[in-house]
C-alpha cells in the first residue's frame, strides 16, 4: 500500500502531538492520580483529544520495558489510536486496518524525515511521566 499524502499523515501527527503537549501543560497529576486544571484552578470535563491521549499513554504502559520492539510497539500504538480517531474506530473491527496500519508504519520509517519526527515522538510517548 503506497501512502499518497505523506505530508496530510505527518501533520495529522503534528496536530496530536501538540494537542498532546498542550493537553499536558493545562493538567497535573496529583497523589492520588487525578488530573485537575493547574490555570485558575477550574474544573474541566475531559476532551476527546484528552482522552486519546490518556488511551495512548495507558497503552503504552502496558508495553514491558524489556521488549526489544518498545519504541516500535509505542510508536504503533500512537498510529494505531491516531488513525482510528481521524478515520472512525470502527475500523478496529477490520483485519485489514493493522495491515494498513504495518504499511504505513513501514513507509514512513523508511522516510528519513519522518523517521527522525518518528524517533522524537516515541522518545515523548516513553518518557517518564512527572
Amino acid at each position: 500500500m503506497k501512502i499518497e499524502s505523506t505530508g496530510q499523515l505527518a501533520s495529522i501527527i503534528r496536530s496530536q502531538i501538540d494537542s498532546m503537549r498542550k493537553a499536558s501543560k493545562a493538567t497535573h497529576t496529583t497523589a492520588h492520580g487525578v488530573k485537575k486544571e493547574v490555570a485558575k484552578g477550574k474544573k474541566t470535563s475531559p476532551t476527546k483529544k484528552e482522552d486519546l491521549g490518556d488511551l495512548i499513554v495507558k497503552r503504552v504502559a502496558g508495553i514491558p520495558q524489556e521488549d526489544p520492539q518498545r519504541r516500535k510497539k509505542a510508536f504503533r500504538v500512537f498510529l494505531e489510536s491516531v488513525l482510528l480517531d481521524e478515520l472512525g474506530e470502527r475500523l478496529i473491527a477490520d483485519p485489514r486496518f493493522f495491515k494498513m496500519v504495518e504499511d504505513i508504519q513501514n513507509q514512513m520509517q523508511a522516510d528519513p524525515e519522518l523517521a527522525t519526527m518518528i524517533e522524537k515522538v516515541t522518545d515523548m510517548l516513553l518518557a517518564p511521566s512527572v
